[in-house]
């Protein structure tokens, strides 16, 4: 097997921790809304594959197929729009189908007021953590090893293996007489500073703003001061601006869908909140500001 270069193996890693946040914050925005009673009108996968859809492409849209019946599909618009710039005609498609609409014969989904995909922000956010995780693993390597080894041309390889070994926790013995170390090499120090608490301080910040884009409320517990209810009232109600622009565009699908295409059914398709985020899109500002917090003094106290 081919040995993998320490600078092939950076790049592995640099990859992997990118995908890997990108990958976390992908479940969570996929999992925010439930569409209860989708899978058995439009079949089995449909209310995972209209998320993913949103995710991915901003818009989808929900279909009477002659034949197959309710399905949700990918769209892209076609032809010319209307005064409110919505399409006349969209072309619906998955693998194995595409076929042409009308508009006003399908309900035309959209992942926000813009038609945006989510991961247009988050593969920002997944760069940033990303940035910040390596850094830190960089700078964790840096405490390990904190020198540079100095030596002339004749004795790399042999520095090599002396600084592989050193970096590698592993104790390095050398009993060749040919090989006088104190002689053939100088030790740098680079004094690296310490910044993994501020790093990964920086990190859970970036990760809670990425879950305030997505509308899940999030405390901020990196600070280490009192927080001030105002600051926590602030966030709350950001969280639930952003909660909202998801979803009331799915919302509005939704009631669409039951009027258009399920009418007469005794079944209708609902969209929920995961996780009592209902009860925070219900609250009105009142209800935020006159929550007990817990002090009396009217401030948040976050205790390690």
């Amino acid at each position: 097997m081919k040995k993998i270069s320490e600078t092939d193996l950076a790049m592995i890693i640099n990859d992997r921790t990118f995908i890997d946040y990108l990958d976390r914050l992908r479940m969570l925005a996929t999992s925010l809304f439930t569409w209860k009673n989708l899978d058995d009108i439009a079949g089995t996968g449909a209310s995972r594959f209209l998320e993913q859809s949103l995710y991915d492409n901003g818009r989808a849209c929900f279909v009477k197929d002659d034949e197959l019946g309710f399905m949700v599909l990918n769209v892209n618009p076609s032809d010319k729009l209307n005064i409110y710039m919505l399409p006349t005609r969209v072309n619906a498609w998955s693998i194995g189908y595409n076929k042409m609409y009308d508009f006003d014969d399908i309900v035309y989904i959209m992942n926000n007021e813009l038609q945006k995909p989510t991961f247009a922000s988050l593969e920002l956010f997944a760069n940033r953590l990303y940035e910040t995780e390596r850094t830190i693993d960089i700078n964790l390597q840096a405490q390990k090893t904190p020198i540079l080894i100095e030596g002339d041309t004749k004795t790399i390889l042999t520095l090599k293996n002396v600084y592989m070994q050193y970096s590698g926790n592993t104790p390095f013995i050398f009993g060749n007489k040919q090989f006088d170390i104190s002689n053939k090499l100088n030790v740098l120090k680079t004094d690296a500073p310490y910044l993994i608490d501020k790093l990964d301080v920086h990190k859970h910040q970036i990760f809670n703003e990425a879950l305030t884009v997505l509308g899940i409320d999030n405390a901020n517990t990196d600070k280490k001061e009192r927080l001030i209810t105002n600051e926590v009232e602030s966030n709350e109600q950001l969280v639930t601006y952003y909660l909202n622009c998801w979803y009331k565009t799915r919302k509005k699908a939704c009631d669409e869908i039951n009027e258009k295409f399920l009418k007469d059914n005794d079944t209708k398709i609902e969209i929920v909140l995961n996780k009592d985020v209902m009860d925070l899109l219900n609250k009105t500002e009142n209800d935020i500001i006159n929550e007990d917090r817990g002090d009396d003094d009217g401030e948040i106290y976050n205790y390690d």
